[in-house]
């Protein structure tokens, strides 16, 4: 079963059923478990979860009741078919803050009930990385103190530098518990006919604070708390007196509300748009986009500027903060351990107990081989967007460090591509980074080091735009080579890709080049990404358009990742075969580059159908590769919600309009049927183009 998660910013609840947190569940911030584990129990009385409502990415309101699975068997006594006990219990989570909830109990019996509600918790400060498999020697001794309303759970360590950490979680109840344990607070209430009794509380967390700040703020907020009651509460619809409100965060990042004309892809695009700013941090360069939950809310280079790259008609001050972040924490030395070298944009980051003691190599990981040339073209594609050069002119230096990453990546001789190798860390360096991804039309798993078809298409243009962007620059920066030079190793890139990849069987281009100069023959969604970044020459297109949307590859939900015509395809497959709406919304902006805008309209539709018919009208990570003589099935892995599943519907709309700059917002260079043509105009008044916002 899919893990469910409620996320805002780097904060985030996992559970795997409405009853229960499982084994990988719990209160996560910064890649630290605060909470592992959260019960609610009734005493005398069973309860079954009948619904819940998603009130935002960050909230969600689950209500339990005594009718259950029973109601309609057959026995010798009637069943009970009227609920007298209904509980509410009305979940958030708040970034840095920590984790906060309602617990309401309606007593819809005649007579007055007396009830026991117990809250059982714990936290055993696990790093994300131990929760997801990774075995350690680290033996946890995590402390517990309670008073009369509170219980305070803190775990120290030193990191590798010699740092003293404390992560600490504050369990704080509003209404004063009949008896509070190290692990479990009991509250008793007698409810009346018709009536309620609430229980709110939070699990605040304390991520960072060294360990003598953490024992005076224990003490301030002990010392600041009020007094209990000295009577058990009565069954009243408020608490008493407790700090059991977390604080909610602005929204970091502005994303317009879209109005297609079709209600029910206004509610996809409603989503989409929650799960945006719910996975969006504010950083001190400006707001950056988190990768996904459960185990990836993180910034990732890839994932972040792809991103970026599919909301900038939309966000621009997302495009903004992100190109501002990794130019910040860009690589500056050789560091083979986490392949760290000058220029390079990093993959991922970490900050949990692992990574601080340095067991782990992600503080940050170098392990990309794209992030870096997507970087350049975020970068030149903002200021076309912006109408300015400003920010290329503020990033000159980190603009001249990718250049020259990207090219000296690139020089091997005659060869002009972008290789990667297995590092230990990770097989592959592309988005496609499972161990079996890269794979021959006949089946067998392909060997590094690789090229990878779109790998080429982003360096060509980075390389060719950022050329341009520095000529154009008033910066006084080290181009390390002449720009001429840039511009020289695109246009070979180019060539030796059309020359090389191009499968004339297929009437396509093939996934990667080896080590052995063999051409990986299978086809694949990721040419299409070369239709986004314009690599593909004019008089190729058609056939790569009829061969990847009109073949066997487009499966009415969207672009399978592998066709079904090779023997390494599998519709239940996380990259040879599955559809990724992140992977169908780039190559659908590919298609509108080339004039295809029917065909890019085509993929917008299914993949927006298909997100109607999920849960939440949210679009997952990714889903299963059948056909659409089904409803799509979730693939049984994914993540789901992620940036860049969320980002998808906003790339379709720039991609079925054509959209283009102008100094008032997007403009429509196309009139597509799937929207209504005022959908970009209230765009254009709706989209936060300030200063501020960029």
């Amino acid at each position: 079963m899919p893990l469910e998660t409620l996320v805002d910013g780097y904060s985030f609840f996992v559970r795997t059923t409405p009853d229960e947190l499982g084994p990988e569940g719990g209160l996560y911030h910064r890649d630290t478990r605060y909470l592992s584990e959260l019960a609610v129990d009734v005493a005398g009385t069973e309860l079954t979860h009948i619904g819940e409502t998603l009130d935002a990415a960050n909230e969600r309101t689950v209500t339990l009741a005594t009718a259950g699975p029973a109601v309609n068997e057959i026995r010798d006594r009637n069943v009970p078919k009227h609920s007298e006990v209904v509980v509410q219990r009305r979940q958030s989570v708040h970034e840095a803050e920590g984790y906060a909830e309602t617990v309401v109990l309606e007593n819809h019996a005649a007579a007055s009930r007396s009830v026991t509600l117990t809250v059982r918790f714990d936290a055993d400060f696990a790093d994300l990385f131990e929760v997801r498999g990774l075995g350690t020697d680290i033996d946890r001794d995590v402390r517990r103190t309670a008073d009369d309303r509170s219980v305070v759970l803190r775990y120290d360590y030193e990191t590798a530098d010699g740092e003293s950490v404390t992560r600490a979680t504050r369990l704080r109840f509003g209404r004063r518990p009949e008896s509070l344990s190290e692990t479990a607070a009991v509250f008793s209430a007698r409810v009346p006919p018709q009536g309620r009794f609430e229980l709110p509380f939070v699990a605040a967390v304390d991520g960072a604070a060294s360990a003598s700040e953490a024992a005076s703020e224990s003490e301030a907020t002990a010392s600041a708390a009020p007094e209990p009651d000295a009577t058990p509460p009565a069954a009243t619809g408020s608490s008493d007196g407790a700090a059991t409100t977390l604080p909610t965060r602005t929204e970091p990042v502005s994303v317009p509300r879209v109005e297609t004309g079709t209600a029910r892809y206004d509610a996809v695009f409603e989503r989409a748009r929650s799960d945006l700013v719910a996975l969006t941090t504010e950083t001190e360069h400006g707001p950056v986009p988190l990768a996904g939950t459960p185990w990836f809310v993180t910034p990732f280079g890839r994932d972040a500027l792809l991103t970026a790259h599919q909301t900038l008609a939309v966000a621009p001050s997302l495009a903004a903060g992100t190109l501002r972040y990794f130019a910040a924490t860009r690589g500056r030395e050789d560091v083979p351990s986490r392949g760290e070298e000058p220029g390079k944009v990093f993959h991922e980051v970490r900050h949990g107990e692992l990574a601080d003691r340095r067991r782990i190599p992600h503080r940050p990981y170098f392990g990309t081989v794209d992030a870096t040339p997507l970087w350049v073209t975020l970068l030149d594609e903002t200021c076309r967007w912006r109408g300015s050069e400003a920010l290329a002119e503020e990033l000159a230096d980190a603009l001249a460090d990718a250049l020259a990453w990207t090219y000296r990546t690139s020089d091997a001789g005659d060869d002009p591509f972008l290789y990667y190798e297995t590092d230990g860390v990770l097989d592959h360096h592309a988005w496609k980074d499972t161990a079996d991804s890269i794979r021959f039309a006949d089946g067998t798993v392909a060997d590094g080091p690789l090229a990878v078809a779109e790998v080429q298409g982003y360096a060509a243009r980075a390389l060719d735009r950022g050329a341009a962007l520095l000529d154009d620059l008033d910066a006084d920066v080290e181009t390390h080579v002449p720009t001429d030079a840039y511009r020289d190793r695109a246009r070979a890139i180019e060539r030796a890709f059309d020359e090389e990849f191009w499968l004339p069987d297929r009437t396509y281009y093939g996934l990667a080049k080896d080590g052995d100069g063999r051409i990986v023959d299978a086809v694949t969604s990721n040419v299409g990404h070369c239709l986004w970044t314009e690599t593909i020459p004019a008089d190729r297109a058609d056939a790569v358009v009829e061969t990847l949307v009109d073949g066997p590859s487009s499966t009415g939900w969207g672009l399978r990742t592998m066709s079904p015509t090779d023997a390494g395809y599998s519709p239940v497959s996380y990259h040879a075969g599955g559809v990724w709406p992140h992977d169908t919304s780039l190559v659908a902006l590919g298609l509108s580059r080339y004039g295809h805008g029917d065909a890019a309209e085509r993929l917008a539709e299914g993949v927006l159908d298909a997100a109607t018919r999920f849960e939440h009208e949210r679009l997952p990570e990714l889903y299963c590769g059948f056909d659409d003589d089904r409803d799509p099935v979730e693939y049984p892995a994914a993540c789901t919600p992620q940036a860049w599943a969320a980002g998808a519907p906003f790339a379709f709309l720039q991609a079925a309009f054509d959209l283009a700059p102008d100094d008032d917002g997007p403009t429509a260079r196309r009139a597509p049927d799937l929207f209504a043509p005022e959908t970009v105009e209230t765009l254009r008044d709706r989209t936060d183009r300030s200063p501020r916002s960029e």
